[in-house]
Parts: C-alpha cells; sequence; structure tokens
C-alpha cells in the first residue's frame, strides 16, 4: 500500500529511522555506522526542516518532549514511522548490501506501541526510490561499495519487490542455486576475527573444552575401552575442529544464515538446518572413525554405525537445533545487541558438549540431556516466533519520500558532527 506526502499533516507526530555514523570507532563499513532515531512534526519533516527534530532512543522516549509527542491522543495525529533501509545488519538469505528493516527499529517500534499503539503506522521506504542515500557522499565507504549500491537498486527495480517476497506455489522448496553460489556466499560472508574470538579461543577452546575431552579420553583408555594412540589423535583433530569454529565463528554464523533460503517447508526457512546436519554427519562420521567402536557405538563405517550416526545428529538437532535460530530471532527482533548475540552464539556452543557422551559410547546419558534441553530450545524459538511479529508494514511513495529526503538528509549530517 502506497500512500503520498498529502497524508502526512501537520498534527502528525513523524520518526525517521536512518542509519548514521557511530560515536565509537571501528572497523570500516557497516560496523562504522548505528541506527539513528529522529523525531518531530510531520509539518517539518516535509519542509526538510530537521532544526526541531530531537534525536531519541528507547530509553528517552518515555521522557521529556518526545513522550508529550508520543503519547498524544489521534486529535494530535498518527505516529508514522519512516524506516529507510540500513547496511548496519544483515539479514535473511543472499548477499545484499541493505536491509529493509534494523533489530533496533523492531526495538523502537515495541517502545511506541507501548505508548501510543493506536496512533502508530509504520512505512519502508524501498531502497529503489530512496533518494537520500544520493545526497550522502561519505555513507558509502568506496567505489565498490557505490557499485553494489547501484547494482542492488536496479536488481531491485526490475522484479519490482525484493526476491523472495512472491507467493510460493508449493509447500516445500528447495533451492539449488545456493548450492551452485555456496563459494561466492561463503566469501562474502568472512569477516575478521575479534578480541573476543580470540578470548574465547584461550578461555573456551583451550582451557574448558580441552579439558573437558581430555577427561572423556581419559576415562575412556582407563576403561580399557579406547586405545592411546586413538585417543591422541581425537584429542588433536577435535581442539582443530574447535579452534577452526571459536576463530571464526562470526563467519561461520553469518554463513549460516545466508543459507537460510535454500529450503523451504512452508513458511519456515530452514536451509541452515539441512546444512548444518549434512556437517555434523560427516564429521561426526570422522569423530567416530578415530575413535574406533567403543561403549555403546558400533563401528562408524557400518550401516549400524552409520545410522546411530545419523539419528545422534537428528536427536542433536532437534533438541538444540533452534539454539541458534532463537538467538538470531532475538537479535533480528532488537532483543539483544550484537555484542550480547556473539557470546550467547559462544555460551550456547556448550550444548556440543552433549555430542562427547555419544562419540564415546554414552548413548543413554546422551539421550537424556538432549532430551531435556529439547523442551528449553524449542520453547524459546517458538516463543519468539509467535510472540513476537513485524507491524504491517505500508511503503512510502516517491513523492513523499523525495520531501522527506532533504529532512532525513539533515539529520543524518547534524549526526556525523556530533560523531566526529
Amino acid at each position: 500500500m502506497a500512500i503520498d506526502s498529502i497524508e502526512l499533516t501537520q498534527k502528525d507526530t513523524l520518526l525517521l529511522a536512518i542509519d548514521v555514523p557511530a560515536k565509537t570507532g571501528g572497523t570500516k563499513g557497516s560496523a562504522s555506522y548505528q541506527r539513528g532515531y529522529f523525531l518531530g512534526s510531520g509539518a517539518d519533516g516535509l519542509d526538510g526542516d530537521a532544526g526541531r527534530f530531537i534525536k531519541i532512543t528507547p530509553r528517552t522516549l518515555s521522557s521529556g518532549p518526545a513522550e508529550r509527542l508520543i503519547r498524544g491522543d489521534a486529535r494530535d495525529g498518527r505516529i508514522a514511522v519512516v524506516l529507510y533501509p540500513t547496511k548496519t545488519y544483515a539479514e535473511g538469505a543472499g548477499d545484499a548490501l541493505f536491509a529493509d528493516v534494523a533489530p533496533e527499529d523492531r526495538a523502537m517500534i515495541r517502545s511506541i506501541t507501548r505508548l501510543g499503539s493506536n496512533r502508530l503506522r509504520c512505512y519502508r521506504v524501498p531502497l529503489q526510490e530512496a533518494t537520500l542515500f544520493d545526497d550522502l557522499p561519505d555513507y558509502l565507504r568506496d567505489g565498490a561499495q557505490r557499485r553494489e549500491y547501484d547494482a542492488e537498486r536496479n536488481r531491485l527495480s526490475a522484479v519490482g519487490e525484493p526476491a523472495g517476497a512472491k507467493q510460493r506455489r508449493f509447500p516445500v522448496g528447495l533451492d539449488l542455486s545456493y548450492l551452485k553460489n555456496i563459494v561466492h556466499i561463503f566469501k562474502s560472508c568472512i569477516t575478521r576475527p575479534s578480541r573476543l574470538d580470540y578470548f574465547y579461543l584461550v578461555t573456551k577452546t583451550f582451557t574448558i573444552n580441552l579439558m573437558v575431552r581430555l577427561a572423556f579420553a581419559f576415562h575412556g583408555v582407563a576403561a580399557h575401552g579406547l586405545a592411546l594412540t586413538r585417543a591422541v589423535a581425537a584429542m588433536v583433530w577435535y581442539t582443530l575442529q574447535d579452534a577452526v569454529m571459536t576463530v571464526y565463528g562470526q563467519t561461520y554464523m553469518k554463513f549460516l544464515g545466508r543459507l537460510t533460503g535454500m529450503l523451504r517447508v512452508g513458511n519456515a526457512h530452514i536451509g541452515d538446518f539441512l546444512f548444518v546436519y549434512a556437517q555434523y554427519c560427516c564429521l561426526e562420521f570422522l569423530n567416530r572413525l578415530i575413535i574406533g567402536p567403543v561403549g555403546e557405538n558400533p563401528p562408524a563405517y557400518t550401516w549400524r554405525g552409520m545410522g546411530l550416526i545419523l539419528l545422534n545428529n537428528l536427536q542433536g538437532l532437534m533438541s538444540g537445533g533452534p539454539l541458534t535460530p532463537a538467538i538470531n530471532k532475538m537479535r533480528e527482533q532488537g532483543i539483544i545487541g550484537y555484542k550480547a548475540m556473539m557470546n550467547l552464539y559462544q555460551i550456547s556452543s556448550l550444548t556440543f558438549y552433549f555430542g562427547m557422551f555419544a562419540s564415546f559410547g554414552h548413548q543413554t546419558i546422551y539421550a537424556v540431556l538432549t532430551g531435556a534441553v529439547m523442551v528449553c530450545a524449542w520453547g524459546s524459538y517458538l516463543a519468539l516466533s509467535f510472540f513476537f511479529k513485524d507491524p504491517e508494514f505500508e511503503t512510502l511513495s516517491a513523492a513523499a519520500e523525495s520531501r522527506l529526503a532533504g529532512c532525513a538528509a539533515a539529520c543524518y549530517r547534524s549526526a556525523a558532527g556530533h560523531a566526529g
């Protein structure tokens, strides 16, 4: 549904959501920007006058002049939230530079809803119609990003709507183009390890995780069920896997997020589940091949052994699989920030210890642990899926957006001046 600028009146309260330079330093690109919110009247916004707009956050929304504007009644007009595309957050499948909605936008909308839900209207400015970024020469960091921006706008203009917005014909869909382009998708997800990643490498991989694996190996050798040479080889192999996954955890999680659209069942996109399951089965086969048939485990290369690996991994994914999507949904909805998301990724990886029981032949203990965590994992995922939903977004017309772009650009420059 599109509206024209005539629908924004002097009585309306206007909230503009745009990317602005962050006050703190960071890496180049999206990390140096954050979402900014500017509150003012519809009349000033359409006139391009940002002088009386105030910069707000969810915390300052419920105090001072911002609260008076938001808490007004129907006679004061609507609360029009206008969201410009953001490059501070990547969501869904593919390698798009921009997303329609930032996690912070959803958190802000929930805050406004609690104060004036009956007056709220939400609008998204389509990237192909957003003239704001053409007036901000410092927003796109280099020529390569400018070309990527132009290509993305042209692609959206050609199809008329973002990929994936068209109605699906079949209840199950497998998009094999992801496998064809998997190398390109992976390269687009490569990130530089942070100090936090190296912190977890020392404290988790080479301390806690190594001690747990040594305990399993020592128990197996002491019980005469595991050869010493196999125990040493298993420890080296496990530690190597853990080190790579810890240091490049950001790359891996981003890569999984881009694979979500590969498989669709109904309205649920579970391409990341499919990829993780195949990956775990391959790695677990190698794990048990190195360790050998210990405890309740048959040889990995037998039909019974391979069947048990498939069953164990399916059970593990069904119980703990929703943990990472639940964390992603928490970030998507603005419940947690980027740093908290990365910390939760590392903490949730502690459930991988459950797989050690299966690998070293303790199948009964593994079944009890995975069954217990299933309730918690699925409960969190379903709650986030059903109780945190986006509002109905309308599309701001090109005519209305062109009038608001001047005000949004002025707000951006004001924030850039304070950040500098």
